[in-house]
């Protein structure tokens, strides 16, 4: 029953973030069809206010606890002038996310996307000092093919985002060079900012927040993105500054994508509660594929066979790098253990 419940978590983590990426990706094309205009930062506001869902696990576990009222939302964890801290890189990723689908199909943002290992082992042997103590105890060969594995996981990457924006070529079929590079522009800005906020809150919060109260965080920063990015989207809509025709928007796929990404985060807090980081993490990992699935059989994306040799070079940069994760999690005896069983591996590379 446990390897059942692991592997329906794992592709209910996959399945959101698909829906999440492609329903917007839906939703971005149908729109330009409709009215020649980007539905972009509506995207943005609908997916930020989402956050607020997240609140629930917490005003549940409060419940438990015979709380009442605003009672449920009470918590020691964070102070209310925290969320907006994190407020602004937050938006500015998830817009870059979002905008990213505007250039890209929805296969091909999120394995670029996911090169935001690599920025977060830079910035966090920058920031984070505790990375560096956990070495010591390490064994020098072991942490040596550690390192090895996230070298190769970071050329990989580099390789991988060369090949999908492929600048050496200016086809006529698909996106065009420059349409592909400021695609990847966006999505690696957004992988980016990811890493800035994990480092950074990993800074201020440390280990010390359950998973519901990391969901009631992000809550109280989708209400205050709500009504801030929300006043400015309905003053600029209402002065014409941003020409939206509300009325022809795919409301249907707005909000599915916005549900979808409340899922998701939902799920990866879930999951880190009844699973290991690195196992979670499968759940993206799954999605890298099977986007390019959906985007080939479905939505009938036209992908050049260096794009697609891009996306699964990411997903093996991904596979990688968490590999060395888990060497790193395991603790010296069991992380020699998988070193030495992985070594043909890595030396057939």
């Amino acid at each position: 029953a446990g390897l059942l419940e692991s592997s329906l978590l794992l592709l209910a983590i996959a399945a959101s973030w698909v829906s999440v990426a492609q329903l917007a990706r839906a939703a971005e094309v149908d729109t330009l069809q409709l009215q020649h205009h980007s539905v972009v930062p509506l995207v943005t506001w609908a997916n930020a206010t989402a956050w607020m869902v997240l609140a629930l696990p917490h005003m549940v576990r409060r419940k438990q606890d015979h709380a009442t009222g605003c009672q449920l939302l009470e918590t020691t964890a964070f102070q209310a002038w925290h969320p907006p801290r994190f407020l602004f890189i937050a938006l500015t990723t998830n817009f870059s996310y979002i905008g990213a689908l505007h250039y890209l199909p929805a296969s091909l943002n999120t394995a670029i996307f996911s090169s935001n290992p690599v920025f977060t082992l830079l910035l966090q042997s920058v920031f984070l000092s505790e990375g560096t103590k956990k070495t010591e105890r390490f064994p020098s060969k072991v942490w040596s093919s550690l390192w090895t594995g996230k070298a190769l996981s970071v050329t990989l990457s580099v390789v991988g985002v060369l090949l999908i924006t492929e600048p050496w070529h200016d086809s006529g079929d698909g996106p065009r060079r420059s349409t592909r590079i400021l695609g990847a522009g966006f999505s690696l800005f957004a992988a980016l900012g990811t890493s800035i906020y994990q480092v950074y809150f990993k800074r201020v919060f440390g280990d010390t927040m359950k998973p519901e109260e990391v969901g009631l965080f992000l809550a109280h920063m989708g209400c205050w993105a709500s009504l801030l990015l929300g006043s400015v989207l309905a003053f600029t809509l209402q002065r014409g500054i941003y020409p939206l025709n509300l009325h022809e928007v795919p409301w249907a796929m707005v909000l599915s994508s916005s549900l979808s990404s409340a899922l998701f985060n939902f799920l990866i807090k879930f999951g880190l509660s009844r699973e290991t980081p690195v196992t979670t993490s499968l759940g993206t990992q799954i999605g890298i594929p099977l986007n390019l699935l959906v985007d080939v059989l479905i939505v009938h994306s036209h992908f050049r066979w260096c794009q697609a040799a891009g996306v699964l070079t990411m997903l093996l940069s991904f596979s990688v790098w968490h590999h060395s994760e888990a060497l790193l999690r395991a603790g010296p005896a069991r992380a020699k253990e998988l070193q030495e069983s992985s070594e043909p591996l890595l030396n057939s590379l």
